[in-house]
């Protein structure tokens, strides 16, 4: 039955049609662990101010969910490669919900919000994972770049939507009614999910063997292809936490915005991501993979250099935000379609290393730059800046490569 279910998902790589029904159930998915990233920055301030702690110590409460929810990427991924994806969405989700539980019930206490928020992460990593894979279990080829470009939209929709609700609860109510509703749409999603979320896992389960895992994870750091395909994505996330982070102190405590104001501005950048994530699919009819990629990283520095000259406002701030999260938007389908094309088989687990590369450069290397470089909207700048070459090198060091994955994968999405 398992085999039979598994080859309906399957379907669509083998003719043009374009099943949608596992994409759904992926952008359902991968919904969840966005929400833990994006609802609570607009609170961040009001946060510092009731706990009496700094804006250093506050910023521990994101380094802690971005850390733990890389690290938790390295066992649910190659985990969901030998059980299948369901088990998991039920174990990883179960955590992330009793996260969430903890920081409710211990919410005016510090320690323990950060103690929540570990547990938070630790849950939240398999979201990722599981959303990315069910697209590789499902699509191939032209189908699977459209996809991703889909869940690129999504994961550009919710960050849309979490940090205006996530500010206007805290204006309205309170920082702590945040919380509660993330546990109430937790509590739904895993209900929801466990009901309809079926096996896509393309071929038969295996045993979870932690040394094979461990030499896997040790042979894929060490291969050129996927460092290079997945730093697109991770140094143009680097950027977009760096940002969320300082952001809410530039606006609210230099030019004045209220925290719900705040929530509603940042919606002007959150739609940039949804704007490159959906132009993608024009651009592929026109422009190879590189071209595109090289647009993208010219866009990043374009907002590095508009911060650097321009004066501190709203406009400035928002306008260069909005110009590098439509370059994220471009570049994220493309990174993850290079990345998982060649690794149909362990999908999960190069899925995995680089959530947690990812999580763990943000969260650790966004917490250091924060703290000890970027606080004004100039230092904003020089980091786009900053970002944007390292691009640049890594585009031209393995452009070979790049050009290798536009002969074997024709990116041009089918209507």
């Amino acid at each position: 039955m398992e085999r039979e279910q598994n080859i309906v998902f399957m379907k669509n790589t083998h003719d043009n049609s374009f099943d949608k029904a596992p994409l759904l159930l992926a952008l359902m998915i991968i919904a969840t662990g966005q929400v833990g990233v994006s609802i609570y920055l607009p609170s961040l301030p009001l946060i510092s101010e009731a706990l009496s702690i700094t804006r250093a110590d506050a910023q521990i409460l994101v380094t802690a969910f971005l850390v733990c929810f890389g690290v938790s990427q390295l066992f649910y991924g190659p985990l969901s490669d030998a059980i299948g994806r369901k088990p998991v969405f039920i174990l990883g989700q179960g955590v992330y919900l009793f996260g969430t539980v903890m920081c409710v019930m211990f919410i005016n206490s510090f320690e323990w919000l950060i103690v929540g928020r570990v547990l938070q992460g630790l849950g939240a990593g398999s979201a990722s994972v599981l959303g990315r894979s069910v697209l590789s279990d499902s699509y191939e080829g032209p189908h699977l770049t459209r996809s991703m470009t889909y869940l690129a939209m999504t994961a550009s929709i919710i960050p849309v939507i979490s940090p205006a609700l996530g500010g206007w609860l805290a204006f309205h109510i309170s920082w702590q009614a945040v919380f509660s509703f993330v546990l109430i749409y937790l509590l739904f999603m895993f209900v929801l999910g466990t009901w309809l979320l079926p096996e896509t896992l393309p071929y038969p389960k295996k045993r979870f063997d932690t040394v094979a895992v461990l030499s896997n994870y040790w042979h894929l750091v060490r291969e050129p292809q996927v460092i290079a395909s997945a730093s697109y994505n991770w140094l143009t996330y680097l950027a977009s936490v760096v940002s969320v982070s300082v952001f809410p102190y530039l606006l609210q405590k230099e030019l004045g915005l209220t925290v719900e104001s705040y929530g509603l501005y940042m919606i002007i950048p959150s739609a940039g991501l949804m704007m490159g994530s959906s132009s993608l699919h024009i651009l592929n009819r026109y422009l190879s993979t590189s071209q595109v990629l090289m647009f993208a990283i010219s866009l990043i520095a374009l907002s590095g250099i508009w911060l650097i000259v321009t004066p501190l406002s709203l406009v400035n701030l928002i306008g260069a935000l909005t110009v590098m999260t439509i370059a994220q938007g471009l570049s994220f389908p493309l990174s993850i379609s290079m990345l998982l094309a060649p690794h149909k088989k362990q999908a999960g687990a190069v899925s995995a290393l680089s959530g947690a590369v990812q999580m763990g450069v943000a969260g650790i290397a966004g917490g250091y730059i924060v703290k000890w470089w970027v606080s004004s909207q100039q230092s904003v700048g020089s980091f786009y800046l900053l970002i944007s070459v390292v691009m640049a090198a890594v585009l031209l060091k393995t452009l070979g490569g790049v050009k290798q994955f536009e002969a074997h994968h024709s990116v041009v999405a089918t209507k």
